[in-house]
């Protein structure tokens, strides 16, 4: 009979094999390591409306309010949110946060001027429902660009006269700017 030692030593060098047999193969299941790269970074590579959510979430937590007055929110691949918050406690301030997947960073004070209107330039998460849906306007920006290996490489939403969701769409040979309402339904592709 084994000692369980001589088990767990087995248990265990079959699991190392099994690792190296897949990360030699570069697979994940029946798909090439390489093709999913490609296809997560196609697909805007962690922009997704869970970690929008999170990222809001972790912020109301953090001033311990339901809902947040915000200037930008900025959504990167690789599951990165940066977003300028305007300060409950104090609303002629503005805080910038990046939000990791994870973990919420510490506040950076952004200097705000006499002349900004933080009234015309704030939003809540509410007013912006294309941000329920992230996922579709990643879709939607690299369906209305049709760029040959296109990827999204951003989503910016910010306030001028309203509030623009943008994505950034760049391939090797092109970059375009596409704008969505704040109901997620495009209305502008802007080449660059």
């Amino acid at each position: 009979m084994a000692s369980a030692a001589s088990v767990g030593r087995s248990a265990a060098w079959t699991a190392m094999a099994i690792a190296v047999t897949f990360g030699a193969t570069g697979c994940i299941g029946a798909v090439d390591r390489a093709d999913f790269d490609a296809a997560m970074r196609a697909r805007g590579g962690g922009m997704t409306t869970a970690v929008v959510r999170d990222a809001m979430a972790a912020l109301a937590l953090e001033y311990g309010v339901a809902q947040l007055q915000v200037t930008s929110v900025n959504i990167g691949p690789v599951e990165t949110v940066d977003v300028t918050v305007r300060n409950p406690a104090r609303p002629d301030q503005l805080d910038s946060y990046t939000f990791d997947g994870r973990y919420l960073s510490e506040p950076t004070p952004v200097p705000v001027s006499a002349h900004d209107d933080l009234d015309a330039q704030s939003f809540s998460l509410g007013e912006v429902p294309a941000l329920g849906r992230v996922e579709s306007l990643v879709d939607d920006a690299l369906a209305d660009t049709a760029f040959d290996d296109g990827q999204v490489t951003g989503i910016s939403v910010n306030r001028t006269e309203a509030i623009r969701p943008t994505v950034m769409v760049e391939s090797p040979r092109s970059r375009a700017l596409v704008v969505f309402d704040a109901d997620g339904a495009v209305s502008g592709v802007h080449p660059l």
